[in-house]
């Protein structure tokens, strides 16, 4: 009776350590903590269950695959979702202010997740092929969304007709080669705050785009 009971006990652990406390949440938390530090190439299932205190098995029970992690964590850091509602900015107001606007927020996101987004690019530039498809996938929500708002611009007339992609992709590259600059140190110190980065960033890619926009202004 009492082996049962024990048996019994062990069953139900089994169960908690895989629906219980140790929730995807925590194994999202884990996997982000060691792919920022160690990259996700280099961290194995068995590295995020030990870091979590959990088995391989209870990682299996919610992933499929380390890849399907790394395309979890994505869509948990917020990135998907606010691509998805750009596509429903208002274009009530100038063109350039709605542009400023939507390069603050994204500058906003993009340095709350720093470490996650240097390895993201990082990875990809080392060709891991589970890091070039997230990279691509956010891009290409990125430019799509961008691309949609800026059409609704051309139907006001305040743009050129053939011109809403090619300027979306401007201030895509714009937005992430100066953010990637501040990933390396350049022109923002990497002790400054998070406010006065983001400031800094924004003010940039501001002026920059006064060089492009249609009739620019004076913000």
């Amino acid at each position: 009776m009492k082996a049962n009971t024990t048996a019994s006990n062990k069953n139900d652990g089994a169960k908690q350590t895989r629906r219980g406390p140790h929730t995807r949440k925590q194994i999202l938390d884990a996997s982000l903590h060691l792919f920022s530090r160690r990259g996700f190439a280099r961290t194995t299932v068995r590295d995020i269950a030990r870091e979590a205190g959990i088995t391989d098995a209870a990682i299996f029970y919610h992933f499929q695959s380390k890849r399907e992690v790394l395309k979890a964590l994505v869509e948990e850091r917020g990135f998907v979702a606010g691509l998805q509602q750009l596509e429903r900015v208002s274009t009530d107001l100038p063109l350039q202010e709605t542009l400023l606007w939507m390069t603050r927020g994204a500058i906003n996101i993009m340095d709350e997740n720093r470490d996650f987004l240097r390895l993201i690019i990082m990875e990809g530039l080392g060709g891991d092929e589970s890091a070039l498809e997230q990279y691509r996938r956010l891009v290409d929500l990125w430019e799509s969304a961008l691309t949609t708002v800026l059409k609704r611009y051309t139907e006001k007339g305040e743009l050129q007709d053939n011109s809403p992609q090619a300027m979306a992709r401007q201030v895509i590259y714009l937005i992430l080669m100066a953010f990637q600059d501040t990933l390396m140190g350049r022109h923002v110190s990497p002790e400054a705050a998070p406010e006065e980065r983001r400031q800094a960033l924004a003010a940039f890619v501001g002026d920059a785009m006064n060089h492009f926009l249609p009739n620019p202004q004076t913000s």
